[in-house]
């Protein structure tokens, strides 16, 4: 990684650099609450199987 362009950071790339990071964060919710959610439904579908 070219460490020049960390050195040139300026205030102009300040908001790109912070809206970067919070996608990533919602992105890292999003799916954590996606798992949460399909974990939640395969136990609901295997309470309602009767025979298994």
């Amino acid at each position: 990684m070219n460490t020049q362009l960390l050195a040139t950071l300026s205030w102009q790339e300040l908001p790109i650099l912070i809206f970067a990071l919070l996608l990533a964060l919602v992105f890292f919710l999003v799916i954590r609450q996606n798992q949460k959610d399909f974990l939640e439904i395969e136990d609901w579908l295997a309470a309602e199987k009767p025979g298994f």
